[in-house]
């Protein structure tokens, strides 16, 4: 079959198709169907549940490594217990994008810097947690909170008044 057989063959179907849905309106309706199947797992993926945001938590340790990296950046950060051993944490941050406009880069955060971290923990009460922001030893604040949802409806913070 030629090329021309073939445009026309897609034609036909194309055409069948667009009254199989009837029409115009039935077309605009498959193609808003699609763009909702195709962005459902995109949604899927930013869910914060298994964070616990009605907490935040302040951890010191040291820079373990920075991973910066998309959809979003993790830190993991050796943090001394009391009985003299180390947890490692991991906890995600904003993605690349939020964090350069923010100021951010790879260099920011280095191995073996002792740094101060505030987060929200997982739940499941695993060594793990949303970073909101890290303190420097020098002083300096980097908001890392690019991974900061919206809140919920009638959720408030804590911070704020009722």
């Amino acid at each position: 079959m030629c090329w021309v057989g073939r445009t026309s063959f897609w034609k036909a179907t194309v055409m069948k198709t667009l009254l199989a849905f009837g029409g115009l309106p039935g077309r605009c309706g498959a193609v808003a169907g699609l763009t909702l199947l195709i962005a459902s797992p995109a949604a899927a993926h930013h869910s914060y549940s298994m964070f616990d945001r009605s907490k935040t938590i302040t951890l010191n340790g040291t820079v373990r490594t920075w991973e910066l990296v998309n959809p979003h950046s993790f830190l993991w950060v050796v943090v001394p217990t009391k009985d003299s051993h180390d947890e490692i944490w991991g906890l995600e941050g904003g993605g690349v994008m939020a964090l350069v406009r923010a100021g951010l880069n790879k260099s920011s955060v280095k191995p073996g810097d002792k740094i101060t971290v505030d987060l929200h923990p997982l739940r499941d009460g695993r060594t793990g947690g949303m970073l909101l922001k890290v303190t420097l030893a020098d002083g300096k604040v980097l908001q890392m909170g690019g991974a900061e949802p919206p809140k919920a409806p009638g959720e408030t913070d804590a911070a704020t008044p009722q």
